[in-house]
């Protein structure tokens, strides 16, 4: 952290949004007399796509903690990728229940799914825009010369 505190710390506030987003009700439905609420992360058992986006988080914020841009930057786009694809199959098959006569209703995970693919990729653009490289010292032989 000692490189970029700001990207870091931006960084961790993008994460802290995916994990809300990937933990709260992305939607709750009322389909043949059961009432069903899915998180991401959670739905009738443990969601493996949810566990995977997440560890994808995990390690966007440990690299941007230690200093690492590069990695920053392509788990910041793993991340991202991982949300925007899951909102849009799962708003896919919402639409899907609706045709089948289910009540429907989106939930905060919902929003916060897109928000955190937006707000994950622009943190982790700007760490590894803003973090500067680490220059090589020339060698003591291209000094004397």
């Amino acid at each position: 952290m000692k490189k970029n505190p700001v990207g870091a710390i931006l960084v961790l506030i993008a994460s802290v949004v995916v994990f809300l987003g990937l933990c709260l009700p992305f939607y709750e439905a009322d389909l043949l007399g059961e009432h069903i609420k899915v998180s991401i992360m959670y739905t009738e058992e443990i969601n493996v796509v949810g566990i995977i986006i997440a560890a994808f988080v995990v390690l966007t914020l440990l690299f941007a903690l230690i200093g690492v841009k590069v990695p920053v930057l392509i788990f910041g786009i793993f991340t991202a990728l991982g949300l925007a694809a899951t909102y849009a199959l799962n708003n896919s098959a919402l639409e899907d229940y609706e045709t089948y006569g289910a009540l429907i209703e989106k939930g905060a995970g919902n929003t916060l799914c897109l928000v955190g693919a937006i707000v994950i990729f622009i943190t982790a653009l700007i760490y590894t825009i803003t973090t500067k490289s680490k220059k090589k010292a020339p060698k003591k032989a291209e000094v004397a010369a």
